[in-house]
């Protein structure tokens, strides 16, 4: 007996506990995984897009050269 506790427990923590193993053996497991699957991928655009929006406002703006045009003095210092 305690060899099966074992090992449904062990099962149960892979599917995410007891009450996702009892939906699992009910045929309602793609619908949990469905689930869990959307919500990260959800979170990994989240993350992409805060990584992104935090990467761009690290960034210093681009240096412009202008260049002088002919006949036109450049300011000394």
């Amino acid at each position: 007996m305690t060899w099966d506790y074992a090992e449904l427990a062990k099962e149960a923590s892979k599917r995410g506990g007891p009450v996702a193993l009892r939906y699992f053996y009910r045929g309602q497991g793609a619908i949990i995984g469905a689930a869990l699957t959307g919500a990260g991928m959800a979170g990994t655009r989240l993350y992409d897009k805060w990584r992104a929006r935090r990467t761009a406002a690290a960034e210093p703006a681009p240096q412009t050269t202008e260049t002088p045009t002919p006949g036109e003095s450049t300011p000394q210092h």
